[in-house]
């Protein structure tokens, strides 16, 4: 179990079968208020410029009345206040939608097992049909996760592994199952999902790959095996070439689907970038997306400009990427990703079915307000 929590994977992939935490204060409300409870809870944790924070000699003292060092420790403070409890929010909403999935999953097994006179475990093969993880998967995961561990300790953990990985298969198979109900309008949750999305200028994206070297103004989170990523990648990809430089993308690994294939095309698109040649990497990902999971990673590598030997060594030597992969987990979490395709824009997370008309949209809006610039246009500024 040592060498699962040392994985950049396993803290973005737990099992669906992890204890959750409900906080019995938290209050729900109708969505359809003219104005929510959240929202006024939101107004009451807001604290304006000109609102009360003490008193002093029977005079009240207001944020905007403090000296400019002083000010700037309190806006600091305010920030890290609101950034909490919007990352607890995004916490419980997360849960709250496991609970509602596994919920809906009790309830139909329940139900089908009587009326068709079958087992649990049968029912729940027809409706969440997955394979089940081999040694060999999870040796593959072993690998991809750290290729510098010795092989010989790969015996050790490979029950925690196979184990793992069909927590992750189970997931993924009831995440398609009750989204498809829930499309269908069988379900849904009573809470809003928080929002309020970090802006991608304030968030460190270092090291990671990305469009050019301006600075960027949209995430692309990239797993290459989900199920209509790559579809989506493709398009995105041609938006890119026909709209050059009004989107400037840093692309964060995400390897959710098939994480033992998925996690070594994660590190091979980080030591390509590293290595100079991101692009090449990742439209050979794109091309070969139905034999990603015949094809090692370093055929990916052999379109790249640069040597194979180099990217062996890159992603062998794991310098770096450990790292990088962990913040790329960080990201997820702080921007609340439940699923993939997505990409963050303009303080917003699109996800899911339809996102590319929708970040059409946004871009459609952003140009109006001036918001976006061509390269050319940069170009002809300087």
């Amino acid at each position: 179990m040592s060498f699962c929590r040392k994985s950049a994977l396993w803290g973005a992939l737990g099992g669906l079968c992890s204890s959750v935490l409900v906080w019995g204060s938290y209050r729900f409300f109708a969505v359809n208020e003219s104005q929510s409870r959240a929202d006024v809870l939101a107004d009451q944790f807001i604290i304006s410029a000109q609102q009360t924070l003490f008193s002093m000699r029977g005079q009240a003292v207001s944020p905007a009345q403090l000296s400019t060092e002083l000010k700037a420790s309190f806006d600091r403070a305010h920030a890290l206040r609101l950034q909490t409890r919007r990352d607890a929010d995004l916490q419980f909403y997360k849960e709250l939608d496991k609970i509602a999935r596994f919920h809906l999953l009790e309830k139909t097994l329940a139900s089908r097992a009587a009326s068709e006179q079958k087992s649990l475990t049968d029912v729940e093969a027809q409706l969440l049909p997955r394979d089940e993880a081999t040694t060999d998967d999870a040796r593959l995961l072993y690998e991809a996760s750290d290729p510098s561990a010795p092989r010989e300790g790969f015996a050790a953990v490979r029950p925690q592994l196979i184990s793992y990985l069909n927590e992750v298969r189970r997931r993924e198979a009831l995440e398609k199952w009750s989204n498809e109900l829930r499309n269908k309008g069988e379900w849904s949750l009573a809470v809003e999902r928080p929002g309020a999305i970090p802006n991608v200028a304030d968030l460190n994206l270092e090291g990671l790959p990305r469009e050019g070297k301006s600075q960027a103004n949209a995430i692309v989170f990239v797993d290459y095996l989900c199920e209509g990523c790559v579809p989506f990648l493709v398009d995105f990809a041609k938006h890119l070439e026909e709209n050059r430089g009004v989107l400037k993308p840093v692309y964060v690994p995400f390897p959710y689907t098939r994480p033992e294939i998925s996690m070594a095309l994660a590190r091979g698109s980080l030591c390509a970038h590293q290595l100079g040649d991101f692009s090449s990497f990742h439209l050979a990902a794109l091309t070969k997306s139905d034999l990603l999971s015949e094809v090692p990673v370093f055929e990916l590598a052999k379109q790249g400009d640069f040597k194979t030997s180099d990217f062996r060594s890159c992603y062998r030597s794991g310098e770096g990427l450990a790292e990088l992969l962990g913040r790329a987990q960080k990201l997820a979490r702080s921007v609340g990703l439940m699923q993939t395709p997505a990409v963050v824009f303009q303080g917003q997370l699109f996800e899911g079915p339809g996102l590319l008309e929708s970040l059409e949209k946004a871009m459609r809006a952003a140009a109006k307000q001036g918001q976006l610039t061509k390269r050319g246009d940069e170009n002809k500024r300087r």
